[in-house]
């Protein structure tokens, strides 16, 4: 589930096919998206296409999957766009949210299949549903306004997962900075002084280097990945995450994610996801829990935000405003 940070007026089929690429971060493959209208929080939504050989009961979970989240936020209006060339699959799943939307009251206002080169109806005239209607939205408006708006759109999801894989020399380098600083990865701060002590440390150092759009030396990296093994030094970090200021936290976690070694991942791939919700990439953000999870399956933040991400919670809803260190030592 992602938003976008900028207004796109859609009026025709080819609006819509230009703008999905622009609201997810990326242009889709095997999926179906969704863009919602008319509700109390608007929303858009992608999944990926089960295929011929999934049961037919994998057409109803990605179904559920889209229409729960539409019905929770009071959505009216929707409109699909399969991007697939199996014309069964698709039908599969088409014909499970068709009896979905209509059981959940949500009216379709548009659905069509997209190929890369044509697009096919799913309502209406059964000769345009069979031969398509070319199309090109290379130079769409849209594209030129999320330049405008800073927006990147990658070519596919994988290139959105390559800008947080590990960088294996950027994280034997941390891993030396640690040795280096005699910090033991299996005993991070524990009492309350050293969380105290490293919590504010942290803040000092993210905030900084957010503010000035700074990256993390090996040193610093080290000691941010160490002592955020402490859920409440950890928090530190969690707490300075506001919307106005979630890209650049985004942009600096990101960093720290692809450079920390694996065994630290965790803490900072949590926050990576947090930001990325709150500046609007639900993909990113998708992509860090499961970059986290990778590590720790069970990691408290992730499942918080995955939660958050399923049900399509706004992130104006739900912000990190918390006193991480209540209770501990002055």
């Amino acid at each position: 589930m992602t938003s976008t940070p900028m207004t796109l007026h859609v009026r025709c089929t080819e609006d819509l096919i230009a703008a999905a690429p622009v609201v997810l971060g990326f242009r889709p493959a095997d999926s179906v998206v969704m863009i919602t209208a008319g509700g109390e929080h608007v929303f858009h939504a992608r999944t990926s296409l089960p295929t011929r050989a999934d049961p037919r009961t994998a057409a109803t979970d990605v179904a559920q999957k889209l229409i729960g989240p539409a019905r929770r936020n009071g959505v009216r209006r929707v409109v699909f766009l399969f991007y697939s060339d199996d014309e069964r699959v698709v039908g599969r799943v088409w014909t499970a949210l068709r009896h979905g939307c209509e059981r959940a009251r949500l009216r379709i206002v548009d659905a069509v299949r997209v190929d890369g080169r044509r697009y096919y109806p799913l309502f209406g005239d059964k000769g345009l549903r069979e031969v398509g209607i070319s199309y090109d939205v290379a130079g769409h408006p849209f594209a030129a306004q999320a330049v405008l708006h800073g927006i990147v759109v990658e070519k596919d999801r994988d290139t959105v997962v390559a800008t947080v894989a590990p960088d294996r020399d950027a994280q034997r380098a941390v891993q030396a900075a640690l040795a280096r600083a005699g910090l033991d990865a299996a005993q991070p701060p524990h009492s309350g002084t050293d969380r105290r002590r490293w919590g504010d440390w942290l803040q000092r150092v993210v905030g900084d280097h957010t503010a000035r759009g700074a990256v993390a030396s090996d040193d610093e990296l080290a000691r941010i990945g160490w002592c955020m093994q402490d859920v409440r030094v950890r928090d530190a970090a969690w707490a300075l995450i506001r919307r106005p200021v979630a890209d650049r936290h985004q942009a600096f976690w990101a960093e720290a994610v692809r450079r920390t070694p694996e065994p630290l991942v965790p803490a900072p791939a949590a926050l990576l996801g947090w930001a990325a919700w709150q500046a609007g990439h639900g993909a990113l953000a998708w992509i860090a829990i499961d970059r986290c999870r990778e590590v720790d399956p069970d990691y408290g933040v992730a499942a918080i935000l995955a939660h958050c991400l399923d049900q399509a919670v706004p992130p104006g809803a739900v912000e990190a405003d918390f006193a991480w260190d209540e209770g501990l030592p002055a």
